[in-house]
């Protein structure tokens, strides 16, 4: 619904609003039951207006462009298994772990007491 709620109205004579729509299809596989041919089939719109001046002897007219997008867009939302997000927070943690002892001893080594 590109310009739902828009009015289009012309300031001076001899003008009209072109109106471009750009169409892509797009599929939405959601998860196990919704793919392939059950997927969700919707469309995405992008909508450019613009004034154009015409002649006085022309007649000014409203015009829409569609352009159809020969490509379509594929979503596809998978999950991660529980097994996956355990092994990912496992290698936050251990990288922080690293990273904090890794720092602690650069800065024992830096600002180590000095004996006298």
């Amino acid at each position: 619904r590109p310009m739902d709620g828009r009015h289009y109205l012309d300031p001076k004579l001899h003008q009209a609003f072109h109106h471009y729509i750009k169409v892509v299809s797009t599929k939405v596989e959601v998860n196990q039951r919704y793919i392939g041919e059950r997927a969700f089939q919707a469309y995405q719109m992008v909508a450019s207006s613009q004034i154009m001046m015409y002649q006085d002897t022309d007649v000014p007219q409203a015009r829409f462009s569609y352009d159809l997008s020969p490509m379509s867009v594929t979503i596809i939302r998978k999950g991660k298994h529980l097994y996956e997000f355990v092994t990912s927070m496992c290698a936050l943690i251990g990288g922080t772990f690293t990273v904090v002892g890794l720092l602690s001893s650069f800065l024992n080594v830096v600002f180590k007491p000095k004996k006298i």
